[in-house]
């Protein structure tokens, strides 16, 4: 077991979690926040539908290019440090965001965000995964799901309130608080951990396979998300992708040889490792859009003020983290397949009632239409969200927490790259679609028709022609809304049917006994907990056990 801890006991375990914490949650409350300002930025600085897809698309995409390197990163070169360098970078970004005029450098904004972002998230639970003993991970690891959560939760209520004012800019600075305190406890009190295994030549991860890894995972989700704009068979796209995959299997070849050192490829050889990132893939994947598209449903369709809209999200919030809370216990007793399978059911309940709602009557009528799916997939997620990052972490050996983190978050963010890319701009041609099908449009004289078809790229936004009567355009605004809104029912029930699949998946494929035998201890019954093992002796105060001591 490696001795790279420093000091351990309960203090350094607390701010080794309030440090973690507050880290990642600077990057999560980057992107939820940006949701509810998402209007008001397509409105002043005339954003297209498909650049509502690029703004947050370009962080995640970033994210699923670097994320893999920087985890390994964090192993070699220590996981404190990568950490720090990803808050200050994502700062800087921030700020850029926060001065931009147009959305080409609100885009290259977020770009930048990504590569902050990729060195603070997986080392920042790494670094927890590292410092707790395996018998508290689960534990640790609930919480660190809970409050990241909770402070992603929260965000879009400040976020709608400066939106409301006008002040939409400081949306990218709410966050930097956040960095600020991460960054001084993380310098002043929690240890530097990094993975000192006595084989040098893993220690030195090859540039070149790093390059690879981010010409691969960049090629190909660039490729789906400019497919929204371009098309499939767009020379661009063809050679994005097709370059991307290329590189991918350049890199795959060179890894079995060992020659990089940046993905062992025999994690995947655990069926539970495996199946926990497949199933991060889809359930996050469809997530993503849910979280986009419902904020932009509230403000443009159901007339919901931003800061209404930002309130209305907090309860999915509160509910996520009273699941998390709940369900990290359990995962050291029970393990994660139950919770998982649970979680991913609810959820997709959730998704079917979302797709039910269609056009309402306002903010009146929000506890009546959209609280209950909102209550109901924010505790299905919050039941699956740890789990689903136990089960990838607790399948992997200690000394590559890192990297397993790095995997299990680049996933994640190639299903959430892939499904908004993809549904995205699906999203955009249903949309045009069901508006141009619309009785009453088609009854619209046929110059009516063609500006309205060539203005559908902007999804609720659609421009409606000015010479039209006040009762003709208030005829096309409905037809708008609803064709808006049964767009996002079929987002919804897509949604709802992946949650399902997931969660047969996960009962046949997430194996307990399989962590129970990686974590060194019997996560099915306590009672065999060796007593003269000091780790694991249980003490009246539960927090007694969770951290390691220093050697």
């Amino acid at each position: 077991m490696n001795d790279v801890y420093g000091a351990g006991g309960r203090a350094t375990g607390y701010w080794v979690l309030f440090a973690s914490i507050l880290a990642a949650s600077m990057a999560f409350v980057a992107s939820s926040s940006l949701n509810v300002a998402l209007p008001a930025i397509q409105v002043e600085l005339g954003a297209r539908g498909a650049d509502l897809i690029w703004i947050p698309n370009a962080y995640i995409m970033v994210q699923a290019s670097l994320i893999v390197v920087t985890g390994s990163m964090g192993d070699h070169y220590g996981r404190k440090r990568v950490c720090m360098l990803g808050i200050v970078l994502f700062g800087l970004a921030s700020i850029v965001c926060s001065a931009a005029t147009t959305t080409g450098v609100i885009i290259a904004g977020r770009l930048a965000q990504g590569v902050g972002s990729s060195m603070i998230v997986p080392n920042s639970l790494a670094i927890v995964s590292a410092h707790f003993s395996r018998r508290g991970q689960g534990w640790a690891i609930g919480l660190w799901s809970g409050f990241t959560v909770l402070m992603a939760g929260l965000a879009p209520f400040f976020a709608g309130v400066v939106t409301d004012l006008g002040m939409w800019r400081l949306v990218f600075l709410i966050h930097i608080p956040l960095g600020i305190l991460a960054a001084v406890a993380l310098v002043k009190y929690v240890p530097e951990s990094f993975d000192k295994s006595k084989n040098k030549s893993s220690q030195k991860m090859s540039l070149l396979g790093a390059l690879l890894v981010i010409m691969g995972l960049g090629g190909v989700t660039f490729g789906f998300i400019e497919s929204s704009t371009f098309g499939f068979s767009s020379p661009v796209i063809i050679v994005a992708i097709v370059g991307g995959l290329v590189a991918m299997a350049v890199f795959l070849s060179g890894e079995r040889e060992s020659r990089y050192s940046i993905l062992p490829l025999w994690l995947f050889r655990s069926r539970t490792f495996s199946a926990s990132n497949f199933i991060s893939l889809v359930f996050h994947g469809v997530i993503q859009p849910a979280l986009l598209y419902l904020p932009l449903n509230l403000i443009q369709v159901q007339g919901y003020s931003a800061t209404f809209t930002g309130l209305s999200i907090i309860p999915l919030i509160l509910v996520a983290t009273l699941g998390s809370a709940l369900v990290g216990p359990l995962l050291d007793r029970r393990g994660p397949r139950a919770p998982m399978a649970v979680g991913l059911v609810i959820t997709a309940v959730g998704f079917f009632f979302f797709a039910n709602v269609g056009v309402t009557g306002g903010e009146s009528e929000y506890f009546s239409t959209f609280f209950l799916p909102v209550v109901l997939f924010g505790f299905g997620f919050g039941l699956t969200f740890a789990p689903l990052t136990m089960a990838a972490m607790a399948s992997a050996p200690e000394t590559n927490a890192g990297i397993a983190s790095g995997v299990n978050h680049t996933v994640t963010r190639v299903g959430q790259v892939l499904v908004v890319g993809v549904l995205g701009g699906l999203a955009i041609s249903w949309f045009g679609q069901l508006l141009m099908s619309d009785a009453y449009i088609q009854s619209l004289p046929a110059e009516a028709q063609t500006q309205l078809a060539a203005e559908s790229g902007n999804l609720a936004e659609t421009g409606i022609p000015a010479w039209l009567t006040a009762d003709q355009q208030a005829r096309v605004d409905e037809a708008i809304h609803e064709s808006f809104a049964a767009t996002f029912s079929i987002l919804m029930l897509i949604g709802a049917a992946a949650c399902l699949v997931s969660a047969v998946v996960a009962v046949f494929t997430i194996d307990d006994h399989e962590l129970k035998l990686r974590r060194g201890q019997d996560i099915l019954d306590e009672s065999d907990v060796p007593p003269e093992d000091p780790l694991q002796t249980r003490t009246e105060n539960p927090l007694d056990t969770p951290f390691r001591e220093s050697p």
